[in-house]
């Protein structure tokens, strides 16, 4: 399963491939479906980085995005990062230490968020893990996973319109494959469409906890079958109601306009 399967709009043009015009330093992309992002620098300075990202923005209007990056080669250092970013953010850096975007890395575990130093997290990751990046747009709340298992809760009170999927590579050798779903893209490693159902159920929950009186529930109902016109279906509710004995002359011919 897909992000694009999840309550989005279908119109919205979703991420796809890498975008090959606007890179960092030092940084190859190949594949037939512009899916691999390989470092062949040297990584000796904090503004050597080779960040690359994806071609479009994520779609905000949908329960949840998430991709997932594969790495293929950890290089010298393992010096790499999964997250999100902004148009803004400078492919020279690691997603994380700049304003306005958020990364998970590698070498030391760590997430950062708009500075260098970060905060501890979770495991670090190396050859042949896959690690994945999800936002659920409801909470504004970014997780990652690794080879299928959810990680703890990364940042909360998230902005995701605008954001961009970004990984970044850091030392010699370092190669990466990024999986955006989509059709004839392969399974994600983690459980996303169950993740989906616990969000569906969670909010049918919130919804279900909200007061609603009898009286504003049938006054909602009488509403929509009146703009419409349903004028038996609108009649049949009155009688079982006993609600046109109580208000008489109120909506008069209106609901049967259309009957």
């Amino acid at each position: 399963m897909s992000s694009m399967d999840v309550d989005g709009d279908r119109d919205v043009l979703l991420p796809s491939e890498l975008n090959t015009v606007s890179t960092g330093h030092s940084v190859e992309i190949s594949g037939k479906d512009k899916t691999i992002a390989r470092y062949t620098g040297d990584g000796r300075h904090n503004n050597d980085v080779g960040s690359v990202q994806a071609n479009r923005p994520i779609p905000t209007r949908q329960l949840i995005y998430y991709y997932e990056v594969t790495v293929i080669d950890q290089g010298e250092h393992g010096t790499i990062a999964v997250g999100f970013a902004d148009r803004s953010f400078k492919l020279t850096r690691q997603p994380g230490w700049e304003p306005n975007s958020y990364g998970y890395h590698g070498d030391d575990g760590r997430k950062y968020h708009a500075n260098g130093k970060g905060e501890e997290y979770g495991p670090t990751f190396g050859a042949g893990d896959t690690i994945g990046a999800g936002i659920l747009m409801g909470r504004g709340e970014m997780f990652f996973t690794k080879n299928g298992a959810r990680l703890r809760s990364a940042f909360r009170g998230v902005r995701a319109a605008g954001l961009y999927p970004s990984v970044g590579l850091h030392s010699k050798g370092e190669s990466v494959e990024i999986n955006f779903g989509g059709p004839g893209a392969k399974p994600f490693r983690y459980d996303l469409e169950g993740l989906i159902l616990e969000e569906r159920g969670a909010q049918a929950a919130a919804l279900d906890r909200v007061p609603v009186s009898v009286a504003l529930s049938h006054g909602l109902v009488r509403s929509y079958l009146v703009h419409h016109g349903y004028a038996s279906t609108l009649a049949a509710l009155d009688r079982a109601s006993g609600w046109g004995e109580h208000h008489v002359g109120e909506e008069g011919d209106g609901a049967g306009a259309n009957g």
